[in-house]
């Protein structure tokens, strides 16, 4: 091979790998156009998640207002107060306490007792006769509809709730 070949061959490397760090280049614009446009959509999905949280805000205000409107007597029952709430609110004003425990099905009521025992998820499922990947999902359901973060905040809740009896 002659210089001259060489020398073109060298140059057509050089173009290739020209073209190949400008394509790399335009793969790294458009990475970050998308990482920017996902970026705007997150601040999009907040600011409607805190438009939602003041209006949840604002319309709490407002039942507040009109239970205390009942309770104080300044409004009649007839007056743009929803039946629904009416029904709640007992003779002295207070509405009724519901249990968290009513929403709860057998199952997670059974797993809930069992935590509050003391028992493990490994346990729960051999007295369950059920997996304890299974024994996780029905905990996890139970905190979701709870609202409970952890396995202490279950067992107050089972304790209060007089699910299991209070030992001194």
């Amino acid at each position: 091979m002659t210089r001259v070949e060489q020398a073109e061959a060298r140059t057509e490397q050089a173009e290739t790998r020209t073209e190949q760090a400008k394509t790399r280049a335009e793969l790294a614009e458009t990475r970050t156009e998308q990482a920017e446009t996902r970026t705007e959509q997150a601040k999009t999905r907040t600011e409607k998640a805190e438009t939602r949280t003041e209006l949840a805000e604002t319309r709490t205000e407002q039942a507040e207002t009109a239970l205390q409107n009942v309770v104080h007597h300044e409004v009649e029952p007839d007056q743009g107060i929803s039946p629904r709430l009416l029904k709640n609110i007992t003779a002295n004003g207070v509405a009724p306490q519901k249990s968290p425990l009513e929403p709860l099905t057998i199952r997670q009521r059974e797993i809930l007792l069992l935590i509050a025992e003391g028992q493990n998820t490994k346990q729960i499922g051999e007295i369950l006769k059920v997996s304890p990947k299974t024994v996780e999902y029905h905990r996890m359901k139970l905190m979701n509809c709870l609202n409970v973060h952890d396995i202490p905040g279950l067992v107050r809740l089972a304790l209060r709730e007089g699910l299991i009896p209070q030992e001194i």
